[in-house]
């Protein structure tokens, strides 16, 4: 299958380094023609699946704004411009939860929207996690560390309680693989 032709654009949005929302006009391989197609561009973000000795899972609990409700969710955060994903989610867990690690392993890359974009996210799986200050917030960061069993999480995981798609998605490729491990 072969991608579509990009045949006009035009940046209709420009909130650096947010957002940019832009309109463009495809071509389709079979021929068809679409005017009024709308690509969103979001920074990519990591996710950090943690898992100290003990079996505990970090994870924060703070409010979104979009959907206006308190979020249960994996330590995250956006990646700087330049900076490698694992460096993001090295600095992200640090700043969030206090928390460093040694064994880093890289679960892949993933998009949320395929249709219009919204930035991609790289998840992580850190072991061996331990605390090595106080988290680091920034002013608009107002969040709870909690920690959870495995078996804690994966009930969060399969009753509801996490509502953010990509946390649920990263949660479960986190467990899937940590089962199947030789």
């Amino acid at each position: 299958m072969k991608p579509w032709q990009v045949l006009s654009d035009a940046l209709l949005l420009d909130c650096p380094p947010w957002l940019r929302v832009i309109r463009e006009r495809v071509r389709l391989p079979n021929g068809h023609e679409l005017a009024d197609y709308y690509r969103v561009e979001m920074p990519d973000w990591v996710q950090i699946f943690a898992l100290a000795d003990d079996g505990t899972v970090p994870m924060i609990r703070h409010y979104k704004r979009g959907p206006d409700v308190l979020s249960l969710e994996l330590p995250a955060g956006y990646i700087e411009p330049g900076e490698a994903p694992e460096v993001a989610a090295r600095r992200e867990m640090l700043e969030e939860t206090g928390l460093v690690a040694d064994d880093w392993r890289a679960l892949g890359r993933y998009f949320i929207d395929g249709n219009r974009g919204c930035g991609n996210t790289h998840i992580f799986l850190a072991r061996g996690v331990r605390q090595a200050g106080a988290p680091q917030l920034e002013a608009s960061e107002i969040m709870t560390q909690h920690r959870l069993t495995l078996a804690e999480v994966r009930t969060a995981w399969l009753s509801g309680q996490l509502q953010n798609v990509g946390t649920l998605g990263a949660v479960g490729l986190a467990l899937a693989f940590l089962e199947n491990e030789p």
